[in-house]
């Protein structure tokens, strides 16, 4: 069984997408027709989301057709039908209703003064026609398409609309008047050097051949589009492909083929077409049980949209299976139906199969008459659809082309000879400056030497007393950094929280509550235990920094029974041991959040610490949902104000002091959290530590 087109209606699919990501979008250009208002700020929005959000796309078309219609903005109405059709054909497949959208845009154009964008309904009425096969009607739109964006002067967009035009005469059955138009596009994709155009030609072209049983000029073609046969970038390609390969009896090749369709991904539109191929190598192999079902679930989907092209292929293959099948009665259903559609839409590719088809029904039936009167309209079909012009013509151009390709090779072998002498020359005059350079700087060198000499002396002197000065500077700096270690040590591990946690294990020896004491106790002297030997070193492990806090932490929700609940989060992935820090910086800003932000919360708190990479960049995010730094302000003693400002303040000059920053107090932020009523909800600190510097020590800067 010979099948029909390689599933036309998805490569002029792809054509228009490829011409509108090569800039051939016609509604690319109607953006340009739209203005700044509302309605039109809506439509562009839609056109934004055209193929990459369905939802959004309709979301924002609907509301636009909603604000036209009840202010009569013609324009609006016009471009927002338009876009509305092509939504339909790209989601959904159902072309009668986008027919009937394009047609409604077409009305509506008419009633507004501004038509510069009227193509866009051309575009969209064009296209419905085609996949209901009403040629003619369809290559009139086409055509007022191309015209007008000619007219236009968007020569990309009336490409792509000959293009289309071109697929239109192929599916009626007109392949010289098809290939006239393919060579034409060729010849401006060639002068536009647009690729993707290029590609579709050449799969055009194939295609082409394909029906005309020119084998071997059609897999030459698939070469030129894919630069290597097999290797397509989208399903459709595969399956062409592979119908290719069951056309030559290369069935091991074609199953390979189509097994590398991925149909997990198929839309409706693209799995029809998937079945009827695989039906159809089934049929090359002669299987034509195992192809049946694959005919009758394409056949399921092809009702379902409107695609008659399509549909009446899927009708001849079954007429023709049931026919191999020993089954008459279902084989002139499906041949009478696809011929009636045929002759409906003047389909003459589908009425030439399906005379065949009904030819070799009835012969096999013993009506010769019908077979005969059959028969003879299928021969005066395929010679008007291939006559030996045609053929001729497709030969001639395959010359031409070879012609073509042989000057062009020449005239690159000139070219590339060409740039060779040009590069030859210009080294050789390239050592000949570099030599006089060399000379020049030789002779230049000795002239200065003696002048250098007598600078370097000077400068080894001023050197000497620069280093004498840099060394007691940083002699200073060290002393200072030891001091403010001290200092903020003392500050955070201060005599009062010493107090509170003997007061608070007391307490729990008073109240029996000795277990509790005794935990207590244990992580008391854990955390003194590690302040005092972290407190030798300069830098110490993030990881040995998460375990003060636990500690830490432990202690005060142990003390606060339960008041409060804590997360400390670290990056999966992140190596706490490979990275360093000073010890004791976040502690300060932990126990603010919880004596500040937490103590003086009526219900249960949350204390959230957060740590993550990003490049060099150690960030630590510390967040409670205590009752916000403006409510502290009220209750807090002067004197618990003065040890949180002290305790910050010399965190951040320690930062300062390894940085070699020169100011204190920019190496975090502190922002307060409000919900929608303006209510505090918490406190949020932020700090940035560079943890790759070029001195090897971390390095805090402002978030």
């Amino acid at each position: 069984m010979r099948s029909l087109s390689v599933i036309l209606l998805f490569a002029m699919l792809l054509a228009v997408k490829s011409s509108r990501a090569g800039g051939g979008d016609p509604f690319e250009y109607g953006v340009s027709c739209l203005g700044s208002g509302r309605i039109d700020s809506l439509e562009k929005l839609a056109i934004r989301y055209l193929y990459t959000n369905r939802d959004s796309a309709f979301f924002y078309n609907d509301r636009a057709l909603t604000e036209a219609q009840s202010s009569d903005y013609a324009l609006g109405m016009a471009v927002g039908l338009a876009l509305k059709a092509d939504l339909t054909r790209a989601y959904s497949g159902d072309f009668l209703e986008e027919e009937k959208l394009a047609r409604e845009s077409l009305r509506w154009f008419g009633r507004s003064a501004d038509k510069s964008c009227i193509r866009l309904a051309y575009n969209q009425l064009g296209f419905a026609l085609y996949a209901q096969s009403r040629f003619a009607e369809s290559i009139r739109y086409l055509q007022k398409d191309y015209d007008d964006a000619i007219k236009a002067g968007v020569c990309k967009e009336g490409i792509s609309a000959l293009s289309q035009i071109g697929y239109a005469y192929r599916e009626w059955g007109n392949y010289e008047r098809s290939f006239d138009i393919s060579v034409k596009v060729l010849h401006y994709a060639w002068e536009l050097k647009d690729s993707g155009l290029l590609r579709m030609e050449y799969y055009s072209l194939a295609d082409l051949f394909m029906l005309i049983e020119d084998y071997d000029a059609a897999h030459k073609y698939f070469w030129m589009a894919c630069n290597k046969p097999g290797k397509m970038l989208v399903s459709w390609e595969t399956l062409k492909y592979a119908e290719l390969m069951a056309r030559q009896h290369k069935l091991d090749s074609a199953a390979f083929y189509l097994s590398r369709a991925d149909t997990s991904h198929m839309d409706d539109g693209l799995k029809k077409g998937y079945l009827l191929s695989k039906g159809e190598y089934y049929v090359f192999k002669g299987d034509y049980s195992e192809a049946l079902p694959y005919f009758t679930r394409s056949l399921q989907y092809q009702r379902q949209l409107t695609d008659r092209n399509q549909l009446m292929r899927c009708l001849n293959d079954l007429a023709r299976t049931y026919d191999r099948l020993g089954q008459p009665a279902g084989a002139f259903r499906y041949a009478r139906e696809e011929l009636a559609l045929a002759k409906q839409t003047d389909a003459r590719l589908y009425l030439r199969e399906g005379c065949l088809t009904m030819s070799a029904l009835f012969d096999k039936q013993g009506h010769k008459d019908s077979a005969y009167f059959y028969y003879r309209r299928y021969i005066a079909l395929k010679d008007s659809l291939l006559n030996d012009q045609v053929k001729a013509k497709f030969a001639s151009y395959g010359l031409e082309q070879q012609i073509k390709w042989l000057n062009q090779e020449k005239q690159l072998n000139a070219v590339c000879l060409r740039e060779e002498m040009m590069i030859r020359n210009i080294l050789i005059a390239a050592v000949i400056v570099l030599a006089l350079f060399s000379f020049i700087y030789v002779w230049v060198i000795r002239l200065k030497k003696k002048n250098e000499e007598h600078r370097r002396q000077r400068a080894e002197n001023e050197l000497e007393i620069q280093r004498l000065e840099g060394e007691r500077a940083k002699a200073a700096l060290q002393q200072r950094a030891r001091e403010l270690e001290i200092q903020a040590l003392r500050s955070q591990m201060n005599p009062h929280f010493i107090f509170n946690c003997l007061n608070a294990i007391n307490r729990f020896i008073l109240s029996h509550e000795t277990e509790a004491a005794s935990d207590y106790l244990t992580k008391f002297s854990r955390l003194m235990r590690m302040i005092m030997n972290h407190s030798r070193h300069p830098l110490i492990t993030l990881a040995e920094e998460v375990e003060i806090l636990e500690l830490y932490l432990g202690m005060e929700v142990l003390r606060f029974k339960n008041a409060f609940d804590y997360r400390i989060s670290i990056e999966e992935g992140l190596d706490t041991d490979d990275i360093r820090i000073p010890p004791l910086l976040l502690q300060p800003f932990v126990e603010n959040a919880i004596w500040h932000g937490l103590m003086h919360k009526e219900e249960r708190g949350s204390l959230f610490i957060g740590m993550h990479v990003d490049g060099d960049t150690l960030i630590c995010v510390i967040r409670d949902n205590g009752i916000g730094r403006r409510r502290a302000g009220l209750l807090k003693s002067k004197s618990a104000e003065k040890h949180k400002s002290m305790g910050l303040q010399i965190t951040a000059e320690r930062m300062a002091l390894l940085t070699g920053a020169g100011a204190a107090g920019h190496f975090f932020r502190i922002d307060d959290l409000y919900d929608n009523q303006d209510n505090a909800t918490g406190t949020q600190v932020i700090l940035t530590i560079r943890i790759n510097s070029p001195t090897g020590e971390p390095v805090g800067e402002l978030s």
